[in-house]
């Protein structure tokens, strides 16, 4: 069994330019060993939810010591903090900008550290490329063996997210529609432990709603629907979401990510 260490890399850098290349290669420069795995490069630009839901649906299936870099940064070169974070299986390395949140939002993650040990930093410093310069021979150092705490001091001011709750009212759980993926699914921020949140034995679902538009059949697997008959299920990510078999949910839906969901509840 192979016991190169393995780093995971997720961007909205995209594949046309060079950037995904050239952190990589500070990478293998600093740890020629390392076996590094792209998760995705085609996160929106700027898109921080998109990022944290990306790399959240991801990083558990890896290996324990597993290391996971993190490059959607539209604040680079200001003065937020640049992070490594600790947790008991996994070790993340990203941008203080919440792109975090879901993986703190687990309690994967024990301490946090900023990076401020500007020796191990590639020379010059780019201010519009800290995922070549800061981040990237960090993440090759820690795929070498050294602690988080080499980096920076602990800290506990971290930034998360503003994502609403989950809400229970009257036989409703009210949600958010968390992600649109390629396919059109429309995947919500409710989760099937929700629908105990009060105690309530017995609960299942009923109906989800979108935009004015109840969904009320649930299946297994997307094709017990019927061509574009809109179905609801609880997907890879454990969450619930509403499908259309042979089209985009998003589009009959006219969904937007963000849009509220709801979910009526039976006991």
């Amino acid at each position: 069994m192979s016991n190169r260490p393995i780093v995971t890399f997720t961007s909205d850098f995209g594949t046309r330019e060079y950037y995904v290349a050239a952190v990589k290669g500070v990478i293998l420069e600093g740890c020629p060993e390392a076996e590094i795995v792209d998760i995705s490069h085609e996160v929106r630009s700027h898109d921080l939810l998109e990022g944290a839901f990306t790399l959240a649906c991801a990083y558990d299936c890896f290996p324990v010591r597993t290391i996971h870099l993190v490059v959607v940064d539209p604040g680079v070169g200001s003065s937020r903090k640049a992070l490594v974070a600790e947790g008991p299986r996994h070790t993340f390395v990203a941008p203080d900008n919440g792109v975090l949140s879901l993986v703190y939002e687990r309690g994967d993650v024990n301490r946090v550290y900023s990076i401020e040990a500007e020796h191990y930093f590639r020379r010059p410093v780019c201010p519009t490329f800290h995922g070549r310069d800061v981040f990237a021979p960090v993440v090759s150092q820690l795929a070498r063996g050294i602690d988080g705490d080499r980096f920076g001091p602990e800290v506990a001011d971290y930034v998360r997210l503003n994502l609403p709750p989950v809400r229970r009212q009257d036989g409703l759980l009210e949600g958010i529609v968390l992600h649109i993926d390629k396919f059109g699914n429309l995947i919500t921020s409710i989760r099937p432990e929700d629908l105990g949140a009060e105690g309530e034995s017995g609960a299942r679902p009923a109906e989800m709603t979108v935009n004015g538009r109840s969904v009320s059949r649930q299946v297994r697997y997307f094709s017990e629907g019927e061509g574009e008959e809109l179905v609801f299920l609880v997907g890879s990510t454990g969450r619930y979401e509403i499908a259309a078999p042979r089209k985009s949910a998003a589009q009959v839906l006219e969904a937007r990510r963000g849009a509220k969901v709801q979910l009526r509840i039976e006991a």
